[in-house]
């Protein structure tokens, strides 16, 4: 019966667009916007979504959806959205939120960061087990961000990055890990590599230095 309801009205409503009866049908009440709903949020709420960009009182859902996706882009930390209409009164929201890939301290708080280095306004309990603590650096972020990518085995056992000069240190249980702030996918696998052949050998390290193309450089006891 509800189905039914719903198509019968869908196609009243069709009738009427036909009929270029939108002013009709945002008259009504009927077609109040009554629920946002939020599709693809992580760590955004539907209630901070829609305080953000603040649905205005008795709106209908055949208003115009532009200015709520504008003011819906603006929300640090949303990439993409979306916004469209479902029949009878809600209005879904459809999203992809930045990942966040590392914790800072700032003014006595933790917070989350993106691979760019801006601050997320982002829950920071949700995500934080995995997260090694970072400076707010671009280049600190921009490694991170890569390392998770390319070998995300590597990144979990990152507990530290910090920027050294032009170059950024990873601090592992095992020892510090040293890349250039450009430093490439491949790169990065390759320092993996050299982990593992002395993880499987048994020697230990205290510094694995990948700034230098085509080699890793170890420092440290048992190397």
């Amino acid at each position: 019966m509800r189905t039914a309801l719903l198509r019968g009205v869908a196609l009243g409503v069709l009738l009427l667009l036909l009929a270029g009866g939108f002013r009709l049908l945002r008259s009504l009440a009927f077609f109040e916007v009554r629920r946002l709903e939020l599709v693809g949020g992580r760590y955004l709420t539907p209630a901070s979504v829609a305080l953000a960009i603040g649905v205005p009182s008795r709106a209908s859902i055949f208003d115009d959806l532009a200015p709520l996706e504008k003011k819906a882009r603006a929300i640090p930390g949303v990439l993409t959205v979306r916004i469209s209409r479902r029949i009878p009164g809600t209005i879904r929201v459809t999203l992809q939120e930045a990942e966040p890939v590392a914790l800072a301290e700032r003014s006595g708080r933790l917070v989350l960061l993106d691979g760019s280095g801006q601050v997320l306004p982002f829950n920071p309990t949700k995500p934080a087990a995995d997260l090694p603590l970072a400076d707010v650096d671009p280049a600190v972020t921009g490694v991170l961000a890569l390392v998770r990518e390319a070998d995300p085995a590597l990144f979990s056992r990152v507990e530290r990055a910090t920027r050294v000069h032009q170059d950024v240190a990873l601090d592992v249980a095992a020892g510090r890990i040293l890349f250039r702030a450009g430093v490439s996918s491949a790169e990065v696998r390759d320092l993996s590599a050299v982990a593992d052949h002395l993880a499987r050998g048994g020697r230990s390290w205290r510094e694995l230095d990948a700034r230098f193309a085509s080699r890793v450089v170890v420092r440290g006891a048992g190397a």
